[in-house]
């Protein structure tokens, strides 16, 4: 009776920590993708403000350029200092093609901006995707790996 006991006991907590491993991975993985959800969020912006100078600069408004200072802002929190001087550098650009369209700056100095903005594929699409990599992938489910089994035999 007492190594019956003994058994029940054991596969109950070896259940019990299974279970909790298991919340454990999926409150790990929620994260994950909460951080990439913010991520993203903010390089949406980032790259839409890029989109509005290269089909129509005379479109990039105030409230856009409020609009890349605040994900510029929040970007702070979400990605290193790569991703940051970059923005900077970018929001530099962007004031300056702002700034032309109100007469404030050189058309020289707004063709160069708005090259240097164009080259946001090259230059910053790169610095934003090594912050949007899953660190780990997804574990194969047991029914998987049958069927990858099944698939040598």
């Amino acid at each position: 009776m007492t190594l019956l006991q003994w058994l029940v006991a054991a596969t109950t907590s070896a259940l019990v920590l299974w279970v909790a491993f298991l919340q454990w991975r999926t409150a790990q993985q929620k994260a994950v993708h909460e951080l990439y959800n913010d991520r993203f969020r903010i390089y949406e912006v980032v790259k839409n403000c890029v989109d509005q100078v290269r089909i129509n600069p005379e479109n990039f408004d105030n409230e856009r350029q409020k609009e890349f200072l605040k994900a510029k802002n929040e970007a702070y929190f979400f990605f290193g200092a790569d991703v940051q001087d970059y923005l900077e550098r970018l929001r530099k650009d962007l004031t300056t093609v702002y700034d032309t369209t109100r007469l404030q700056a050189t058309t020289a100095d707004r063709d160069q901006a708005i090259s240097l903005i164009s080259k946001f594929d090259e230059d910053g699409q790169p610095k934003f995707a090594k912050y949007m990599q899953f660190p780990q992938t997804v574990p194969i489910g047991i029914w998987q790996r049958f069927k990858r089994l099944g698939k040598f035999m």
